[in-house]
């Protein structure tokens, strides 16, 4: 993938700020330092799924957590990941917080970038992005709602690749997260991650 450090800058702090808490700064600041690195390495090895592929930003997203793993050895629990990333999220809620999912505008915001994904990924875009997200709209539960799914992803398949899987749990859970803080609830019955057919997008808005 094309280097992107944008979502590495803006979670750095909040990532410091957890570590330094359980480890102490210097640990912390020795950490993150390594971090920048291994985050530029991680996503220049990832596979190409296109420079202007609209859901790159998830797995550019997704990377910027599992650097500091990585960077640990392994040695930073993923219980610790995990506060890092709820951190994270918390930090720029304001962002999340302006769409609010139990408006139609606010839905139709959340879908967006999906539908301009499923148009963007042709036949002759997967020949060329083989590994890239595979999204239908297959068993919608009914008129109107906001839902998707996600039948292949390729930040389950690079995890797998790193030996860091056991983070991938954590990225599905995210998702509940940033639903939560745009006024919505995440219906889920499978992942990919926890070896379902695929990643099921169903939400609505939590006064409904």
């Amino acid at each position: 993938m094309k280097y992107n450090g944008f979502y590495f800058w803006m979670f750095k702090s909040p990532m410091k700020k957890v570590l330094a808490e359980k480890y102490g700064r210097e640990y912390a600041a020795d950490i993150m330092k390594k971090s920048k690195k291994v985050y530029r390495e991680l996503v220049e090895k990832a596979d190409d799924i296109g420079d202007d592929n609209p859901m790159a930003y998830n797995e550019l997203f997704a990377l910027a957590f599992v650097a500091p793993y990585v960077a640990s050895e392994k040695k930073i629990p993923p219980e610790t990941v995990q506060e890092m990333m709820r951190c994270s999220l918390y930090h720029i809620k304001w962002y999340f917080g302006r769409t609010d999912l139990n408006t139609d505008k606010g839905k139709t915001e959340n879908k967006k970038s999906v539908v301009k994904y499923y148009k963007w990924y042709t036949p002759e875009k997967e020949k060329q992005y083989p590994t890239s997200f595979k999204v239908d709209f297959v068993g919608q539960p009914h008129e109107g709602a906001c839902y998707y799914r996600i039948t292949r992803c390729p930040i389950c398949i690079y995890t797998e690749k790193l030996g860091v899987s056991e983070l991938m749990p954590l990225f599905c859970e995210l998702d509940e997260v940033m639903i939560t803080l745009q006024h919505g609830v995440l219906h889920r019955k499978q992942t990919l991650a926890n070896g379902g057919e695929f990643c099921d997008y169903y939400i609505t808005g939590n006064r409904e």
